[in-house]
């Protein structure tokens, strides 16, 4: 028991390392005076396999977990309140290797042994978890449904301040925000912020994250002066972090700085390059930037060949609807370089299938696709085109429309086109209109 104690506080304090020692100490005296199957000896196979999960060794740690699962169901019963918390612990496992299919059988399991012994925050953790599910597969809506129900929960019985509701809170936001409901998605971010700041203070990793969050959604919008406010308090918070540094350089790179943001992009890619081998989603920003950068310099070879690098990612390394994200974006920009280098055909090849992807991502007409359906009207305008045009605009300026934020503040979502920083679906509007009334004379 001792060894178990020491443990727990180990690991709550990351010392890993001596946590794993001190668990696996436990482990060996509990099967030497309990026996295997004991529930105690169960007790101890969840801490250790909960320690193998932290270094990523899954296998040992599925063999841990299920040994515990299996000990607490034999002796217990399947509807014992015990095997929920084992079965968020499976499911995570399986959610952290991409098996999301296996892990959300796990999740609807906790949810029904939670529901029928009416363990309200037990049902609260499982719906969470079956929310973010959602989430990876881009099924939106029902995220934003699990995700209120878990909201509810947590408001009720552990109120508005507490960390745990509040992060319900910004992964709500998240949810909204990808369905297009941007005033409510910023106001719940800006209400996510507030609490943090207010449970952990100015000088906190925790307050310093919350700033980083909302000035990704700020940025999204296209907001990036504000962006740029949010992500200047991280950094004084987390000083040395890339990646606070590489939102810095999109935002300067947005707001027309570009010598200042292409010297922090080219740094931290060489710090991403000599520390990791794999593309992730993280190095695969690195490569959108660097590649809007070459496209403001008309350095078209050089933008091909990294947006081309986007489609190298492994699938198997990150969530499905980021792979699809990836691929649409990487065709959207080789589109974009086309369209500056005016070889129409390539460029129709590219931004096609890429408005395609996103409307299947994202849902037709939304935020998301506004600088879609700008570059296929800016398409059509440049094959002089006009009527073919409009269509593509009217959705992008209805789009920008819908959110009265966007509309209220000195910038709009980004609709990059990359040659011009900001409302581009307003000018290739108002050019398509000025194409059109010259024809009426």
């Amino acid at each position: 028991d001792v060894y178990s104690g020491i443990g727990w506080v180990y690991y709550r304090t990351n010392k890993v390392y001596d946590c794993q020692d001190a668990f696996n100490q436990c482990q060996e005296l509990y099967e030497k005076h309990y026996g295997e199957k004991s529930l105690i000896t169960a007790s101890a196979y969840y801490s250790v396999g909960v320690v193998e999960k932290w270094y990523k060794y899954y296998a040992e740690a599925e063999t841990y977990l299920q040994k515990c699962y299996d000990i607490k169901k034999e002796k217990l019963g399947e509807t014992h309140s015990e095997l929920s918390a084992c079965c968020v612990v499976l499911g995570n496992l399986s959610n952290d290797q991409g098996k999301y299919e296996k892990a959300k059988e796990y999740y609807e399991a906790g949810l029904k042994i939670a529901t029928e012994n009416k363990e309200e925050l037990d049902i609260a953790f499982n719906l969470y978890n079956l929310a973010d599910i959602h989430f990876k597969y881009s099924e939106y809506q029902d995220s934003v449904e699990k995700f209120e129900k878990v909201l509810e929960i947590r408001k009720r019985i552990l109120g508005e301040e507490d960390n745990l509701t509040s992060f319900t809170l910004k992964f709500l936001s998240d949810s909204r925000f990808k369905l297009g409901q941007v005033d409510e998605a910023m106001q719940g971010m800006d209400n996510f912020v507030k609490v943090q700041n207010k449970i952990f203070g100015k000088n906190n990793n925790s307050t310093a994250w919350a700033y980083w969050y909302r000035a990704h959604m700020l940025y999204d919008l296209g907001l990036y002066t504000q962006s740029a406010a949010d992500i200047e308090e991280t950094q004084k918070m987390l000083p040395n972090n890339s990646l606070v540094k590489t939102v810095i350089a999109k935002c300067n790179l947005k707001l027309g700085e570009t010598v200042k943001s292409i010297e922090e992009i080219k740094a931290n890619l060489r710090n991403r390059q000599s520390g990791f081998v794999d593309k992730d989603l993280e190095y695969a920003q690195y490569y959108i930037i660097q590649t809007e950068y070459y496209i403001l310099q008309k350095q078209f070879q050089e933008a091909h060949d990294l947006a081309t690098e986007l489609s190298y990612i492994p699938k198997s390394k990150i969530p499905s609807a980021k792979y699809h994200e990836l691929s649409a974006q990487s065709q959207y920009l080789h589109g974009i370089a086309y369209l500056r280098e005016n070889q129409l055909d390539k460029a129709f090849q590219e931004l096609e299938p890429a408005l395609l992807c996103a409307n299947k991502i994202y849902g037709k007409d939304t935020l998301q696709c506004s600088k879609y359906n700008t570059a296929m009207g800016e398409y059509y305008l440049l094959l002089n085109e006009p009527l073919k045009a409009k269509t593509y605009l009217e959705r992008a300026v209805k789009a920008l429309e819908t959110s009265k934020l966007a509309v209220q503040t000195e910038y709009y979502l980004s609709l990059i086109h990359i040659s011009e920083p900001t409302r581009q679906a307003e000018i290739s509007y108002a050019v398509f209109c000025l194409k059109k009334k010259k024809q009426q004379y």
